[in-house]
């Protein structure tokens, strides 16, 4: 049975990834940075300054790529002000599990600042009983840090929850954690998605229903 579910917020809830996408063009044009759609391509996973990391290497010193981190965010901010749309049927199904007294957490990369916008765009920023964000943790994705800890938080079994994800960094964070995840298709395919370790993928959450959903036990 299903008590708790976490959900990953860019490309998860809200299809965010294309103003951070734009967001990043912006910063690596003003700072000179050629085939930014390469390094962007080859990322692996993280936050915005693991990103910061491996673009520029050991060239500035964690203070300075901290700051051009905030940069980078603060752009994507204020391009996104105002845009933000919830992926199609999200706000009904996160009704319907408050309804059901299913906790719901939320584990994102993200920092805290992009986070509170676009839970405060939504309106659904009370809604949620956990949030842990990118820049509140000594590992982003794809380590399972953040959804080991809004487990610990929610005091659940890992079988009695649920993982909503679109990444691969994501789902493999998931699959770490031990616990079932289901893949939204907003950036990867249902294969690659399946074969990542998604027992069930979905394009929206319209017409989804918790008590049709059996999750799988990673072990």
């Amino acid at each position: 049975m299903v008590k708790g579910i976490i959900f990953d917020m860019d490309g998860t809830i809200v299809d965010s990834l294309p103003y951070h996408h734009e967001a990043w063009k912006i910063f690596f044009n003003e700072n000179k940075v050629e085939n930014f759609s390469q390094k962007l391509k080859d990322y692996k996973g993280g936050g915005t300054l693991d990103l910061m990391k491996a673009v520029y290497g050991d060239r500035y010193s964690l203070k300075e790529l901290k700051r051009m981190s905030d940069e980078k965010e603060i752009i994507f901010r204020r391009i996104y002000k105002g845009n933000v749309k919830p992926i199609k049927g999200f706000i009904e199904f996160l009704s319907d599990l408050k309804s059901k007294n299913i906790l719901i957490g939320l584990a994102s990369n993200a920092i805290r600042k992009n986070v509170t916008l676009t839970l405060n765009e939504l309106g659904v920023y009370n809604l949620f009983d956990s949030i842990i964000c990118g820049d509140e943790v000594s590992n982003g994705k794809p380590n399972p840090e953040m959804f080991n800890s809004t487990l610990e938080r929610f005091g659940l079994k890992k079988e009695n929850c649920l993982i909503f994800e679109d990444s691969i960094e994501g789902v493999s964070g998931a699959i770490s954690s031990g616990i079932s995840v289901i893949g939204v298709m907003s950036s990867s395919s249902e294969d690659i998605l399946k074969k990542a370790g998604c027992f069930k993928t979905i394009d929206d959450y319209i017409d989804l229903e918790i008590s049709k959903i059996k999750p799988e036990i990673n072990n």
